[in-house]
C-alpha cells in the first residue's frame, strides 16, 4: 500500500471508543435556549447525525478537554460530519496526546502519512510507530516496516522491514501479507524465496486483500509464478471485484461487455464499468463512452458518450481523447468545436497516438488548425502524408522548396518506403542527400544507408563510411556500428579518403 494513501480506518472497534460519556457540561448554546451538551452530541453521534456531533465536540475541545480533542481529531480523519482535514485532524489528535491521551497514537501516525507527507511528517510518524511496535501493535509493524523500505523518515533497513512486515503478516493483516510476498518475492531483506511469495500472496487473497487477488488473476492470466490457467484467473478476478477492486471493475466490465474470455452480459458490464468508473477510474470511463456510443448494454446517446470520453480525457487517457476530439470535430453528441476538438487531439498525440498526428496534420494543411504552427506540425504534416493525404505531401514540397531540411527528409522517407505514395527510389535519395547535407542528422544516417546499399545512388562505401561518420560524431550509436562494419569491406586507402570527407564536411558546419 502506498505510504501517502491513508487506509479506510476501521470503525467498529473504535466506534465504540467514540461514543461520548454522558456529561451535564455546556458550552455555549446551540440555539438561543438550548445548551450544548455532551449528552446531546452523543445523541447525534449514536442517531448517525455525524455533523452534528462533529461540530458540537469543536467548543470543547477549544476548551481543553482531552477526551473532545482525540474525538474530534478522529472523526476529522475518518471524515466523518465534514470532510477530511489533515491540518486539523493532527492539530487535534497532536493536543490530545500531549494531554497524555495515548490512544490516538497509531492514528496520528496514518494521518501524517496521508496526502503529500514531508519529511518532518514521515519523521514524526516514525517516533509515533516507534512506540507503537513496542506495544506489539501489529499495523504500527505494518506501516514501520515500510517506511524502513523506502527510507522516509528513518534510515533504510531491509532486514529489520522484513522482521517486522513478519510479525504484521503473522498476526493476519492481509496487507502485510501482500506486501510479505513482495518481499520474498524480490528478495527485499530476506533471501528469495518463490515458494514463501506464493504462499503469503495467497494468505492475502485468502484474507481478502483485493491487490492479492489482482496479483494472482495477473499471475494465472500470464502464467507468472503459477501455470497460465484462465478458469482461475477469472476465479480471482471476480473475487477481486467483490473485494471492491476498481481495476477489477473495469477489467471484467469490459470482458461482460465485449464477450473476451468470457459470456457476454453488456448490462452486468455496464453496470461493472459504472462503479469503477464513478471512482475515477480513465479506463472504465471510456468504456463506458463506448458503450453510450454504440449503445451496448446501454441505450445509444452520444452526448453521454461525450461526457465519459471526457472525463477520462481530462485525466490524459489517450484514447478517451481521440474519441472526443473526433466527436467535438464532427459535432456528434456535442456542439461542433474545432479549437477544442484540436486541444483533445494533441492531448492524444501527446499519448503518441498516429491517427491524432494525423488528424492535426490534415487540419494544418487545410487551415483548419485554429493556432500557430507549432514544431510539431512538420511531424504531423508527416504523418498524414504517410497516411496518403497528397495534399499534406504537397504542402511538405513546398517547405521542403523554402530550405526546411525537415521536409526534405521526411519526403525521402515517404518516396523510400512507399509510405502514401509509390516508391521513388531515386526521388526518395535527392530528398535525404539535401536534408543531410543541410546538417540533418536522421538524413546523415539515412545517406549512409542509401550508399551502402545502392539504394536510388551508386553503392558507394567511401561517401557510406563518410556519412556514417558524420552521424556518430552526432551521437548515433547504430551510425558508429554501421561505420565500423565499413570499414571492414573497405581498403584503408578508402578509409581513410572518406575520414578526410567527414572531417571536411563538419569543419564546414
Amino acid at each position: 500500500m502506498p505510504l501517502h494513501t491513508i487506509r479506510t480506518l476501521r470503525l467498529g472497534a473504535l466506534a465504540g471508543a467514540l461514543l461520548l460519556v454522558l456529561s451535564q457540561h455546556t458550552v455555549g448554546q446551540e440555539t438561543a435556549d438550548t445548551p450544548i451538551t455532551l449528552e446531546a452530541v452523543e445523541e447525534a453521534y449514536r442517531a448517525g447525525d455525524f455533523t452534528t456531533a462533529r461540530a458540537g465536540l469543536e467548543p470543547f475541545a477549544e476548551a481543553g478537554d482531552v477526551t473532545a480533542q482525540y474525538r474530534l481529531g478522529f472523526m476529522i480523519a475518518n471524515g466523518s460530519g465534514g470532510p477530511f482535514v489533515r491540518q486539523e485532524a493532527t492539530r487535534w489528535l497532536e493536543a490530545a496526546l500531549a494531554q497524555g491521551h495515548e490512544a490516538g497514537k497509531l492514528l496520528l501516525a496514518r494521518v501524517y502519512l496521508t496526502g503529500s507527507p514531508e519529511v518532518p511528517d514521515y519523521e514524526r510518524a516514525v517516533q509515533l510507530l516507534e512506540a507503537e511496535v513496542v506495544n506489539g501493535e501489529a499495523e504500527a509493524h505494518f506501516y514501520l516496516a515500510q517506511l524502513l523500505r523506502s527510507g522516509r523518515g528513518i534510515e533504510a533497513d531491509k532486514q529489520r522491514a522484513f522482521a517486522l512486515m513478519r510479525l504484521a503478516a503473522d498476526a493476519g493483516m492481509p496487507a502485510a501479507q501482500l506486501s510479505l510476498a513482495q518481499m520474498y518475492s524480490r528478495g527485499e531483506g530476506v533471501e528469495k524465496d518463490d515458494a514463501q511469495a506464493s504462499r503469503w500472496l495467497l494468505q492475502a487473497a485468502d484474507n481478502g486483500n483485493a491487490r492479492a487477488l489482482m496479483s494472482l488473476y495477473h499471475n494465472y492470466t500470464r502464467g507468472s509464478g503459477f501455470p497460465k490457467d484462465e478458469a482461475k484467473a477469472l476465479l480471482y478476478l471476480k473475487l477481486a471485484v467483490e473485494a471492491g477492486d476498481t481495476i477489477g471493475q473495469r477489467i471484467l466490465g469490459a470482458a461482460y461487455l465485449t464477450g473476451q474470455g468470457i459470456e457476454a452480459d453488456p448490462v452486468r458490464g455496464v453496470a461493472l464499468l459504472v462503479q469503477a468508473a464513478e471512482k475515477d477510474e480513465p479506463g472504465a470511463q471510456t468504456n463506458l463512452g463506448y458503450a453510450y456510443a454504440t449503445g451496448t448494454g446501454v441505450n445509444r446517446d452520444l452526448t453521454k458518450a461525450a461526457e465519459w470520453y471526457r472525463k477520462a480525457a481530462d485525466q490524459g487517457l489517450t484514447r478517451a481523447a481521440l474519441a472526443l476530439a473526433e466527436m467535438l470535430y464532427n459535432g456528434h453528441g456535442v456542439d461542433r468545436d474545432v479549437v477544442e476538438a484540436v486541444n483533445y487531439y494533441q492531448i492524444a498525440y501527446q499519448g503518441r497516438d498516429t491517427t491524432a498526428a494525423v488528424r492535426l496534420g490534415e487540419m494544418l494543411v487545410s487551415g483548419e488548425y485554429p493556432h500557430e504552427e507549432t514544431e510539431a506540425g512538420l511531424y504531423w504534416v508527416s504523418a498524414a502524408a504517410e497516411a496518403g493525404s497528397s495534399d499534406a505531401l504537397d504542402w511538405l514540397v513546398a517547405r521542403a522548396a523554402q530550405g526546411e531540411p525537415y521536409a526534405d527528409y521526411r519526403i525521402g522517407v515517404i518516396y523510400r518506403d512507399g509510405l502514401g505514395a509509390e516508391a521513388d527510389p531515386e526521388r526518395a535519395a535527392r530528398h535525404i542527400l539535401i536534408a543531410a547535407e543541410a546538417g540533418f542528422d536522421f538524413a546523415q544516417e539515412a545517406a549512409s544507408e542509401l550508399y551502402a546499399t545502392g539504394a536510388g545512388v551508386g553503392q558507394d562505401y567511401v561517401e557510406a563510411h563518410k556519412w556514417a561518420n558524420v552521424a556518430a560524431a552526432d551521437g548515433s550509436e547504430t551510425a558508429g556500428e554501421r561505420r565500423d562494419v565499413l570499414a571492414d569491406l573497405m581498403t584503408p586507402e578508402q578509409v581513410a579518403e572518406a575520414q578526410g570527407r567527414a572531417k571536411a564536411f563538419l569543419q564546414s558546419q
